[in-house]
């Protein structure tokens, strides 16, 4: 089998993992090209459902008939593990050696304290002995020069041990900080897929194939860089995506994609079922499903006589009423020499396995049959099963074993005999409709003869990677495919090592954990995730040149694309809440992209000017986006209140607002200025409550509130254009009129 290199070349990122496009070219040796080529260094996070191959370029007839997943294991020579990892081993060896230097100081010091004088026993009828004082001296003396000296090597080693101890945590973080494409293992253990080619092999040109596979542990936000001219317009805005990924491989000059849409949802094109008048016609047969071959069952005859006298292959199941199996008592010595004793002894190895396994004397009850999906008939073989056939008492007929067996023979014969006649009493057979459950369409439609065989079989019986061959000891489903359990791969390499299966297991767990740690880092600023801002629409961004993503667990800005946007200066004041003016730019998105929520890097001619939150833009529509206050344009707001009775006989009070607004423009240039105001809105409910505007110089209108604002409601604006260096002025008045019995809430004056 030959190893072909890849290159990573496309990479699409979408709201919650990425799809990879690696790039191989088989190249023909002796006029042939390779029937089966493997590839090798592939992520671990890699999810093998996702593999997808095809040729693209090569002789004509080439295809891919088969891909499947593997593991790849590579021992790496010390010349390629990262620099890191060699300063974190050496920097744990010298922790090592300083820590057992100053542990057996520590020992000698306190060995050294030990000792002391002892003084001797005194005697009964004896003078107390002299003390030995020169002795004492010269040993104080000894233990004083030896401490001094080890405890000058003491404090040296637990500096030397200090400084050991903070070199191996920096090692230890810049191994952390390292991308996870750079392992530091001894072992590396990657995934890798076999392509199995089928079509003109025999070539005299290179083939390309491309191979593409989902990977967890990708995330991308946008972010948007706004370059604005000091007048603001004719900006240019740029989009950015940024990208953050621990997927176990470096993305090294990609092309760069993002997409909104979910990785994990399912797009298939639906199948369209053509309409036909006439007469009722069977369904035509699915590509790749075949019945199952016949005499499957007479296959397993030499397993059987092997193995004693298992069902005939059928569907079987336990009989509802069928009684325990309880032992008989044990017969007494017959003619033949029948003892007790040898009855023991070949009772305990009964149905036990080849070479005297053990294994109880109660016989196990005949198994379930597996339950098959609703829409899977070809599944249970797709032709009606076999029967075994049974005598007039229900039970499965067995040759009576002749009572001139040879001696010590016998009596095992009639035992199994009793056995087996105890088992097939205690199953009967199942008919199809119980198997297929109880629901009534299923009912209905397994009682004609070929009931089973109409039923199309499940989706998932086609996916022959998950599919399995039953065992032949399962008498119910043997030589048929059946889909396989999630854990049955991480059995089957418990069979070959028990530490191969724990490490494959441990590292492939621990890499999508490592992968599924991007959900745990902050987002930037501001960022909104795409499936959040996106709507009901997925869109796709394409990055204007390659691209550079290293595997470290942080965010990385790329540069996408350039949308055009037209947009238009505008200046905003509300005076009747703040009397400064702020800067705002009406964006018109003229492009076939949507512009996703967003913060946005906002750059006033050559000087960084501030980041702003950008909504959802999407095409055709026109948002505001706010830029901070203009302190060259002044604004100034005086009101003046007038109330008074009216009406016939003075049952009415009316109160007259007068505001007068004046703009100052200290810029160079010309500045368009919205100066919004008040009045006050009558609800329904007040009918006699009235409110008029009387003078209003220069008339101003109801503004229309662009996507995303709220409507305010009474408010009016006015939208004057003021010269570079001039001043202007705005008046209103309107009048309020109730009854003299009723007050405003919150008092009659509004301005």
């Amino acid at each position: 089998m030959r190893v072909v290199p890849s290159v990573l070349e496309s990479v699409t990122v979408h709201a919650e993992g990425a799809l990879c496009t690696r790039a191989l070219v088989l190249s023909p040796e002796n006029g042939r090209l390779p029937g089966q080529v493997r590839v090798d260094g592939l992520p671990l996070a890699l999810r093998t459902g996702s593999l997808r191959a095809r040729v693209v370029e090569g002789p004509s007839g080439l295809l891919v008939r088969d891909l499947k997943p593997t593991f790849d294991v590579r021992l790496p020579p010390e010349s390629e593990l990262p620099a890191e990892q060699h300063s974190l081993e050496a920097a744990e060896a010298t922790l090592s050696a300083v820590h057992s230097r100053l542990e057996r100081v520590r020992a000698e010091i306190q060995a050294l304290r030990d000792l002391t004088p002892t003084w001797p026993a005194q005697r009964k009828g004896h003078p107390p002995r002299e003390a030995p004082l020169t002795a004492m001296l010269s040993l104080t003396g000894f233990v004083d020069a030896e401490l001094a000296q080890l405890q000058a090597q003491e404090l040296d080693l637990a500096r030397q041990h200090r400084d050991a101890t903070n070199e191996l945590e920096l090692r230890r973080r810049r191994v952390q900080e390292l991308s996870s494409a750079r392992s530091v293992d001894r072992a590396r253990l990657f995934r890798a897929a076999l392509l199995t080619l089928s079509g003109p092999i025999a070539a005299d040109r290179d083939a390309r194939l491309l191979l593409e596979y989902a990977v967890a542990g990708a995330r991308w936000v946008p972010t948007y860089d706004l370059r604005l001219p000091r007048t603001l317009e004719e900006g240019t805005l740029r989009m950015r995506a940024a990208v953050i990924q621990r997927t176990g491989e470096d993305w090294t000059g990609v092309r760069l994609s993002v997409s909104t849409a979910s990785l994990e949802r399912r797009a298939e094109v639906p199948e369209l079922k053509s309409l036909r008048i006439g007469r009722s016609q069977p369904p035509p047969a699915r590509s790749g499903w075949r019945e199952p071959a016949p005499g499957l069952e007479e296959l397993f005859a030499g397993y059987d006589t092997l193995h004693g006298a298992l069902p005939q292959a059928g569907l079987l199941k336990q009989a509802p009423m069928a009684p325990p199996y309880e032992e008989e008592p044990l017969p007494e010595a017959d003619e033949d020499g029948y003892e007790e004793q040898e009855v023991s002894k070949e009772m305990s190895t009964f149905g036990g396995a080849p070479g005297g396994a053990p294994s109880v004397s109660r016989p196990p009850p005949p198994p379930a049959p597996m339950a098959a999906p609703k829409s899977s008939g070809a599944f249970l073989g797709g032709v009606r099963p076999s029967v075994p056939r049974r005598s007039e008492t229900g039970a499965i007929p067995e040759q009576a074993p002749s009572r001139s067996a040879p001696r010590g023979g016998g009596g095992m014969e009639r035992m199994r005999s009793k056995k087996r006649a105890v088992m097939a009493e205690s199953v009967e057979v199942a008919p199809i409709k119980d198997l297929l459950g109880s629901d009534d369409d299923d009912a209905g439609a397994v009682d004609e003869l070929s009931g089973a065989a109409s039923l199309e079989p499940a989706d998932s019986l086609f996916d022959y990677d998950s599919l399995t061959l039953a065992s032949a000891a399962s008498a119910e489903q043997r030589g048929r495919l059946r889909p396989r359990p999630a854990l049955v791969s991480q059995a089957m390499l418990s069979f070959t090592s028990v530490n191969v299966r724990v490490e494959v297991v441990r590292l492939e767990a621990q890499a999508f954990t490592v992968a599924e740690s991007i959900h745990t880092v902050a987002p930037p600023t501001w960022a909104v995730p795409p499936r959040e801002s996106a709507r009901h629409f997925d869109a796709r961004f394409d990055a204007e040149a390659v691209a550079d993503v290293p595997s470290d667990g942080a965010w990385h800005t790329v540069p996408m694309l350039t949308v055009p946007l037209e947009l238009k200066a505008e200046y905003v004041c509300v005076p009747s809440v703040e009397p400064r003016v702020f800067r705002t730019v009406r964006m018109d998105n003229a492009s076939p992209h949507p512009l996703l929520a967003g913060p946005v890097d906002v750059t006033l001619g050559d000087e960084f000017l501030m980041t702003s939150p950008l909504p959802t833009l999407g095409p055709g529509e026109t948002q505001r986006l706010g830029l901070g206050v203009e302190e060259a344009l002044q604004v100034a707001r005086n009101t003046r209140f007038e109330e008074a009775t009216g009406g016939m006989f003075g049952n009415s009070t009316v109160l007259t607002h007068h505001v007068t607004v004046d703009v100052a423009n200290h810029l160079s240039r010309p500045a368009n200025i919205v100066i919004s105001e008040r009045v006050g809105a009558v609800p329904e409910s007040q009918k006699d409550l009235k409110v008029e505007e009387a003078e209003v110089v220069p008339p101003w209108q109801k503004p229309t509130p662009l996507p995303g604002e709220a409507a305010v409601e009474g408010e009016r604006v006015w939208r004057v254009s003021v010269p570079a260096g001039e001043k202007r002025s705005m008046k209103a008045t309107w009048v309020v009129k109730l009854p003299a019995s009723k007050m405003l809430n919150g008092g009659n004056r509004r301005t």
